[in-house]
């Protein structure tokens, strides 16, 4: 009698995984439409790295490494951070070990300023990136639509994170101003 085996080594099997690529994605769109948003909920979910260039250089500032401390000085100075630089702490990212291994969620190229790259020489990077992106997401809004939402939105200015507008002040500031001074009054008139 013929017994049943298993061609499949749990060993091969398990050598083959470790050794397949990983899944990337690259996220692009118009400015404050959401891929920082998306790109961070994919990485949760799928266990792979988020590559944001704003999260990059908290990162260096919070480190105090040597392009941190460069960092502190330039933005001292009152200058804008070069696009070179940061694209350098991009690929150096891309190029690290834990992204090898895990994969990656870029969402910060290609870039919409062509103050360092062109957008086609951006392009042309993430073509010949060792680890190619499996799944490209762009992310549509009509103008409109990204001028409701950014409108309200306020930014901290310590930490640079972003606050949506809350839904329940939908008043306009005029009206809300006006109903805040008649409170004042009514309660005056109770004081009385």
């Amino acid at each position: 009698m013929d017994r049943l085996v298993d061609n499949l080594c749990e060993d091969e099997a398990e050598t083959e995984l470790l050794l397949a690529k990983p899944t990337c994605f690259i996220i692009v769109g118009k400015p404050g439409v959401g891929k920082s948003s998306l790109a961070k909920r994919l990485s949760e979910s799928w266990k792979c790295i988020w590559i944001d260039d704003t999260e990059l250089i908290y990162k260096q500032f919070k480190r105090q490494t040597k392009v941190g401390v460069e960092l502190t000085q330039i933005l001292g100075e009152g200058r804008c951070i070069p696009e070179a630089l940061v694209l350098q702490l991009i690929i150096e990212r891309l190029q690290s070990p834990d992204v090898q291994h895990y994969g990656y969620v870029l969402s910060c190229l290609p870039s919409m300023s062509e103050e360092c790259l062109k957008i086609h020489d951006q392009i042309e990077l993430i073509r010949h990136l060792k680890l190619k992106p499996d799944v490209i997401i762009n992310i549509k809004c009509p103008d409109e639509d990204l001028i409701k939402r950014l409108s309200g939105v306020r930014q901290h200015p310590a930490t640079g994170q972003m606050y949506p507008r809350p839904e329940h002040s939908n008043k306009e500031p005029e009206s809300r101003a006006q109903s805040l001074l008649e409170e004042g009054e009514e309660g005056e008139e109770e004081q009385v």
